[in-house]
């Protein structure tokens, strides 16, 4: 039987006790120490990148170009896919919207678990430092209905050196 004298002559059983009683108050204690714990991702989901130079353009091409990606996943097959990625760059009084891309719903790579739209990009016509974020949007049928996934930002807004001409 633990007692509080028990408790004072023996700083183990002391110890152990104190622990098991804040895991049983505080179930969440030992996860927080470990980390952020990991938030269920929706079955359908748009996945946005952040704002990058575009290494692989830049070695084939090399032309600079600010690139945003995205991806449309669903846990069951999705049809029609019309992905749309957006760069923008944030302006002095409003965000200015660089350039724009969508899927083409008709083509067979709109079609299936994922779809990718790896397509938004835009020139750098400089060095200007000039900071930009993606925002990305989509409509697909999903078993036999259509559904829409609102608009979806970048996780970051990324500075790069790569001033560009709006639309």
């Amino acid at each position: 039987m633990i007692t509080n004298e028990n408790l004072f002559r023996n700083p183990l059983l002391a110890l152990s006790t104190s622990l098991i009683v804040l895991s049983t108050l505080f179930p969440t204690l030992s996860s927080a120490t470990t980390g952020k714990p990991k938030v269920p991702k929706p079955d359908c989901r748009i996945e946005i990148d952040n704002a990058h130079i575009s290494t692989s353009i830049l070695i084939h091409r090399q032309i600079r170009f600010v690139k945003v990606n995205a991806r449309s996943i669903c846990n069951v097959p999705q049809q029609r896919v019309m992905l749309t990625v957006e760069i923008h760059k944030t302006g002095t009084l409003v965000d200015h919207l660089v350039t724009s891309h969508f899927t083409s719903p008709t083509s067979p790579k709109s079609s299936g678990l994922r779809v990718d739209n790896l397509e938004t990009a835009k020139i750098c016509v400089s060095n200007q430092l000039t900071s930009y974020y993606g925002i990305s949007y989509s409509k697909a049928i999903i078993q036999g209905k259509w559904q829409y996934a609102g608009r979806t930002s970048s996780p970051k807004i990324v500075p790069l050196r790569c001033g560009t001409v709006t639309q």
